[in-house]
C-alpha cells in the first residue's frame, strides 16, 4: 500500500504563492457553481480536463453542457439590484490538502453542498471530497485538469469504491475507459 503524502514545512514563498492561488481557484469553483456562472467556471479548467463526479466530461464543451442547466451566468450580486438575491446552493469547501511539484499539483479538498429544500430550510444535498490534479499554464495561472468527486453521503461502503465499481460495471467498455480510477 503506498503511503499518503505526509506533511512538509513550506519554506518557499512561491510555495506558499502556488498554495494559495490554487485555493483561490478552488473556492471560485464552489463560488461559480452556486451562482450557476458556467463561463468563469469552465475557465478554471484545462482545455483537455476530465471532470467525474455522476458521469464523465472531458474538454470544455462538454464541461459546459453538464453545467449550463436552467439559468446560467445571471448578473452577478454586484450588479444593481441583484444584493439580496438569494443563490440557487451552497458550497462549502474545507480542509484543503495540496501538494505543488513544479508546473503540478494535486489538491484535496472536503465540499457539502447545501439547497433549501421544500419548506424554505437548507438542507444537505450532497458530501463528499474532491481529488484534483492541476496544472501552471504558461500564462503561469492554475487550471484543474482532473476533478473527481468521491461521495460519502450515498450508499456505499466506507473506505471502498463500491459506489464506483457498481457504476462502472453497468458501463460499455468504451463509456469506461473515459473514467479515471
Amino acid at each position: 500500500m503506498a503511503e499518503p503524502p505526509t506533511a512538509e514545512r513550506v519554506t518557499a514563498p512561491k510555495e506558499l504563492i502556488d498554495k494559495l492561488e490554487i485555493r483561490e481557484l478552488l473556492e471560485r469553483y464552489m463560488r461559480y457553481n452556486d451562482d450557476r456562472c458556467v463561463e468563469p467556471l469552465v475557465e478554471l479548467f484545462d482545455d483537455d480536463l476530465v471532470f467525474q463526479a455522476a458521469g464523465v466530461s472531458t474538454g470544455k464543451e462538454e464541461l459546459r453542457a453538464l453545467f449550463s442547466i436552467g439559468e446560467s451566468d445571471p448578473p452577478h450580486w454586484t450588479e444593481p439590484g441583484q444584493l439580496l438575491k438569494q443563490p440557487a446552493s451552497v458550497h462549502i469547501s474545507s480542509n484543503p490538502v495540496i501538494d505543488v511539484d513544479g508546473d503540478t499539483a494535486t489538491a484535496e479538498s472536503d465540499f457539502l453542498v447545501m439547497k433549501r429544500g421544500e419548506e424554505g430550510k437548507a438542507r444537505a444535498a450532497l458530501v463528499g471530497r474532491y481529488r484534483d490534479r492541476l496544472r501552471r499554464r504558461s500564462d503561469g495561472r492554475w487550471v484543474i485538469t482532473v476533478r473527481v468527486a468521491v461521495s460519502v453521503a450515498r450508499p456505499g461502503e466506507e473506505r471502498s469504491d463500491a459506489e464506483w465499481q457498481r457504476m462502472l460495471a453497468s458501463l460499455s467498455t468504451e463509456e469506461r475507459a473515459k473514467y479515471r480510477t
